[in-house]
């Protein structure tokens, strides 16, 4: 009887946390209302074509046989969004009406929602999605919600810069269109501008002066305002409305004292945020961990932010060698985005589905052999990634924990 009690107090107590204060309440808003633009992004990139039941898969390597479990069709996944869309905006009215408790609730099934729906497909991998999901299990599940939220964000900006201290982020040429407004001359003066803003100048958002929180919050939203043009309208549009923490903190403020970096070095914040905390930044250090360059194996990447570091060139083939005696060469030129766009995994995933639907049933193959060879953009030369020699027998899996050997260093 006790545990079944527990998880209603649990989640009251999450509930009545936010009540109680009108600056979470109305982040509330803000994170219900990421949903309604998320809604508008899958729309755009047509989700609803790509997930349809029938069609090719890129599965996540935690989810290696999606492709069993697209039972919807193009219609069914349109209605299903648009159930979504609904469930965001009658979430918006309960934060905004003061029903906290169903507010709640929709924002916990919302992301649900959302988490089945980029969980069916690799390419669908997103730092916005990563960073939102992140946010709401704060807002929804923890303590000390208010001031982790800032923390938290915070902890976002400094480790995407700690991962542009890269040659090819600071040179510029890890960017695939100009930012807004920068002249070309001065790209590789605001990549640097970027990182200093990011590693450090990003702690003015704890400042008391109230010049200096404003100075720093000016320069994130022109930062952002300036990424449209290479990222798009999503990327930028999220991290404002994930920054709304912060005006609203200073907007209503909490009896309870204002998030500072040195009160949490000190270790005078609640345990449960030094954990989180700790935890997602053991996260950004994974990939290190692994042997070669991530950003070509992609190796411990899944774990992390996934920012533009570095950008990657390859070409990928696949060589049927037919029944007949006959080998076929066929290029790999996946239409994708750029940051995943040389993944191994994404590679292996192609040749996998090449397998199931097979060659040819008049001319079929006997082996499939898959390559894929990379480089960074400053690199010299391609260098081979890949080499699997009869894919189609099996016997090659990904594994998230360890180095893959089938991935060369």
């Amino acid at each position: 009887m006790a545990s079944r009690m527990s998880i209603p107090a649990f989640f009251r107590r999450n509930i009545e946390a936010i009540g109680a204060d009108t600056a979470l309440r109305l982040y509330g808003v803000a994170l219900v209302s990421l949903h309604v633009l998320t809604f508008y992004y899958w729309r755009v990139r047509s989700i609803d074509t790509r997930l349809a039941a029938g069609q090719r898969s890129i599965c996540w390597p935690f989810f290696e046989n999606c492709a069993d479990y697209r039972l919807l069709g193009a219609e069914g996944i349109r209605i299903y969004l648009w159930i979504y869309l609904g469930l965001a905006v009658v979430g918006i009215l309960f934060f905004l009406r003061r029903r906290v408790a169903w507010g709640y609730g929709v924002l916990a099934l919302l992301t649900l929602m959302a988490v089945l729906v980029w969980a069916q497909d690799f390419r669908l991998r997103l730092n916005q999605h990563y960073m939102a999901l992140i946010i709401s299990l704060v807002f929804l599940f923890l303590p000390n919600k208010r001031r982790l939220l800032q923390y938290q964000i915070v902890a976002f900006y400094f480790w995407a810069g700690i991962l542009k201290l890269d040659a090819e982020w600071l040179s510029g040429a890890a960017l695939y269109r100009k930012p807004l407004g920068v002249p070309e001359s001065l790209i590789p003066e605001a990549c640097a501008y970027v990182v200093l803003l990011e590693t450090c100048l990003i702690f003015g958002l704890f400042s008391r002066r109230r010049w200096l929180f404003r100075a720093t919050l000016a320069q994130l939203v022109l930062f952002h305002a300036t990424s449209w043009t290479v990222v798009g309208f999503y990327y930028p549009l999220l991290m404002l409305a994930l920054l709304a923490i912060f005006p609203l903190s200073r907007i209503y403020p909490s009896e309870a004292p204002a998030p500072l970096f040195r009160r949490l070095l000190a270790g005078r914040e609640p345990a449960s945020t030094a954990v989180v905390l700790s935890f997602f930044s053991f996260l950004q250090i994974v990939p290190w961990l692994f042997p070669g360059d991530s950003a070509i194996t992609g190796e411990g990447r899944l774990f992390a932010l996934h920012m533009f570091d570095a950008r990657v060139v390859c070409e990928g083939e696949l060589v049927l060698h037919r029944a007949a005696g006959r080998i076929d060469r066929v290029p790999l030129r996946p239409r994708l985005p750029t940051r995943i766009k040389c993944d191994p995994i994404v590679y292996l995933n192609i040749g996998r589905a090449f397998c199931r639907m097979g060659c040819s049933r008049t001319d079929p193959c006997i082996a499939v052999d898959l390559s894929l060879r990379s480089r960074r953009r400053t690199g010299r030369e391609l260098r081979p990634v890949v080499e699997l020699n009869d894919l189609c027998k099996g016997g090659v899996q990904y594994d998230l924990w360890r180095t893959n050997s089938w991935i060369l260093k």
